[in-house]
C-alpha cells in the first residue's frame, strides 16, 4: 500500500501524468455520488454526465494552463448544475482548479479567481433552485473556495521562501567558492614571489661564480677554487632559505616562527656583504635616521633592495650605487648600475622579479620606477611611506 510519501514523489516525479490519473479519478465521484443536501439525491444522466465527464478532464491541464482549466471548470460545473437542476458533487472540480490557479498566481489574481468562481457556481445554484431569493445552497460553495484560494497561496509563498533559500545557499557558494579561488591564487603568487626572492640573486651568484671559475680553472685555479666555494656557500644558502619557505608552507595558518623574523633594513648590512662575497662591487650610501618602516614596508624595502642588487649582479657590467634616505612621513631607495651596451628595458615588467617589486611595493601604498638613465646606467628607485611617521 502506497504511502503519503510516496503519492507526494510521484508527485514530484510525473506532475502530468498524476494530474491525468486525478482527473480520471473525479469523473466517476461527481457522476455517480449525489450531492447529499439535495432533497432527492441522484447520479447524473445524459448531457450533464457528458459535460461532468469533459470537465473533470480539463483538470489533465491545471499546472499547464490554470487560467483557461479555472475558466472551464467554473462553466462546466455551473453547466452540470444547471442541466441537473442543483446542487452537485461537480463543485469539486473548480475547487481544484482554484487551487492550482492561487499556486500559479500572486494574490490579487487569485482574489479575481476566487469571485469568479464563487459568483459562477453560487448563480448556477441559484437559478437552478429558487433565482429569488436566492436558496441558501448558493452560498455555501464560498467558505470552500475561499480556503481552496488560501491553501494555493500558502503553497506558493511556501514554494518561493524555498527557491529563495536555495538561490541565497547557491550564492553563497558560489561566493565561497570565488574567494577561495582568489585565496588559492593569492597564495600562489605570494608563494612564487618569496621563492623567487629568497632563492633568485643565490642562484645569480652561483651562476655568475660558476662563470668565473670554468674561465679560471686552468689560467688561475687557486682563484678558481675561490669561486668555487662562493658556488658551494651559495648553494649552501639557497637550501637553508628554501627549507625555511618549505616550513612555512607546511604550517596550518599563518602563524611565523617568531624567533626568525622577517627581514627588515637592519640586515642591510649583511645584503650587501653577501654581494660583495660574490664579487660585486658595491657603493652604497645612508641619509637621515635609520630606522624599521611600519606598515610592512620594512620587509618589501628588503625584498626590493634584494631583487635590485640581484639583477645589478646579473646585468651589471661594474659598480653598483645602492641609496637610501630616510624622510620623516618616508624612506626613498635607489639602485643604479651600469648595464653597458644591454638596451633591453627592464622597466616593463616583463621579468618576474619587477614584477614582483612592483606588487610588493603597490600592496603598501609606495611608487616605484624602474627604467634606463641617460648615462646608460639602469635605475630602480621606490618610495615606501611610513606609516609611523605619518601619524606621529
Amino acid at each position: 500500500m502506497p504511502g503519503l510519501s510516496d503519492v507526494r514523489a510521484f508527485h514530484d516525479d510525473h506532475p502530468v501524468v498524476f494530474d491525468a490519473l486525478l482527473a480520471l479519478a473525479l469523473m466517476p465521484v461527481v457522476v455517480f455520488i449525489p450531492d447529499s443536501a439535495r432533497a432527492e439525491p441522484s447520479s447524473l444522466s445524459g448531457a450533464a454526465a457528458v459535460v461532468a465527464v469533459l470537465t473533470c478532464a480539463a483538470l489533465a491541464w491545471r499546472r499547464r494552463h490554470p487560467g483557461a482549466v479555472l475558466v472551464a471548470t467554473v462553466v462546466g460545473a455551473a453547466a452540470v448544475i444547471l442541466l441537473d437542476g442543483g446542487p452537485s458533487t461537480i463543485s469539486f472540480v473548480p475547487f481544484v482548479a482554484l487551487y492550482s490557479f492561487a499556486v500559479a498566481h500572486g494574490w490579487l489574481s487569485t482574489l479575481v479567481g476566487f469571485a469568479a468562481s464563487v459568483v459562477g457556481v453560487g448563480t448556477a445554484v441559484a437559478l437552478a433552485t429558487t433565482p429569488w431569493p436566492p436558496d441558501s445552497r448558493a452560498f455555501q460553495h464560498v467558505s470552500s473556495f475561499a480556503v481552496a484560494a488560501a491553501v494555493g497561496m500558502t503553497v506558493r509563498a511556501r514554494r518561493a521562501y524555498v527557491v529563495a533559500i536555495e538561490e541565497r545557499a547557491e550564492r553563497a557558494e558560489r561566493t565561497r567558492e570565488q574567494e577561495a579561488a582568489r585565496r588559492v591564487a593569492e597564495e600562489r603568487l605570494r608563494i612564487a614571489r618569496e621563492l623567487h626572492d629568497v632563492i633568485a640573486h643565490r642562484v645569480a651568484i652561483v651562476n655568475v661564480q660558476a662563470s668565473v671559475a670554468r674561465h679560471l680553472v686552468l689560467s688561475d685555479p687557486p682563484a678558481a677554487l675561490t669561486a668555487i666555494e662562493h658556488v658551494r656557500e651559495a648553494g649552501k644558502a639557497i637550501l637553508d632559505e628554501l627549507g625555511e619557505v618549505l616550513n612555512v608552507l607546511r604550517q596550518h595558518d599563518d602563524e611565523v616562527d617568531p624567533h626568525t623574523p622577517a627581514p627588515g633594513l637592519d640586515q642591510l648590512e649583511h645584503l650587501v656583504a653577501s654581494f660583495r662575497a660574490a664579487g660585486m662591487s658595491i657603493r652604497h650610501s645612508v641619509s637621515g635616521s635609520p630606522r624599521a618602516i611600519a606598515g610592512g614596508a620594512d620587509l618589501v624595502a628588503y625584498r626590493v633592495l634584494q631583487e635590485a642588487l640581484t639583477n645589478a649582479h646579473k646585468h651589471g657590467t661594474g659598480t653598483a650605487t645602492m641609496t637610501i634616505c630616510y624622510e620623516p612621513t618616508h624612506v626613498e631607495i635607489e639602485v643604479t648600475n651600469p648595464v653597458g651596451d644591454d638596451e633591453t628595458d627592464h622597466s616593463g615588467g616583463t621579468g618576474f622579479g619587477l614584477i614582483g617589486m612592483r606588487e610588493r611595493v603597490a600592496a603598501v601604498g609606495g611608487q616605484m620606477a624602474a627604467r634606463h638613465g641617460a648615462d646608460g646606467r639602469f635605475e630602480v628607485s621606490v618610495r615606501l611611506p611610513d606609516r609611523a611617521g605619518v601619524h606621529a
